[in-house]
């Protein structure tokens, strides 16, 4: 008895790494459609850096934190009219990237800034509650 399998397996292969796997691969490649990011810490301050190449303005740029996660929205564009795309390895369109951070940040105290494709943000570690932080008394006499 023949198996009904026999085949299969190189039809799914050719589909899926032939033509089709080339115009659909970056919803498939994991992170190649997401903002890069670098995380840097300090003892009490996160440091987020994006690359975030094509945004024409920083108005079109979206920051939203709350406790523990870093939300940001943007729309890249790049201006190619009268060319046809022959190579794309970086993508252009709405993007949202939510990152985990490694502590509960103090929304207050955001400080953010962009310049030449590069966003930085700057956030402090939020002190929890449950903690006791020693307050320094001044002597004036």
């Amino acid at each position: 008895m023949d198996n009904y399998f026999d085949g299969w397996d190189s039809l799914f292969k050719k589909f899926f790494e032939g033509e089709v796997e080339g115009k659909f691969h970056h919803y498939f490649k994991g992170t190649d459609n997401q903002l890069r990011v670098n995380l840097y810490e300090s003892k009490d301050k996160l440091m987020c850096l994006f690359l975030l190449p094509g945004v024409p303005k920083v108005e079109d740029i979206h920051l939203n934190v709350h406790e523990q996660m870093l939300e940001v929205r943007c729309d890249i564009r790049f201006d190619h009219k009268g060319f046809r795309v022959v190579q794309e390895e970086f993508h252009e369109g709405a993007f949202t990237r939510i990152i985990n951070l490694p502590f509960p940040v103090r929304a207050d105290q955001v400080e953010a800034s962009y310049k030449r494709g590069l966003l930085a943000v700057q956030l402090v570690r939020r002190t929890p509650h449950n903690e006791h932080t020693g307050i320094l008394i001044r002597d004036v006499e």
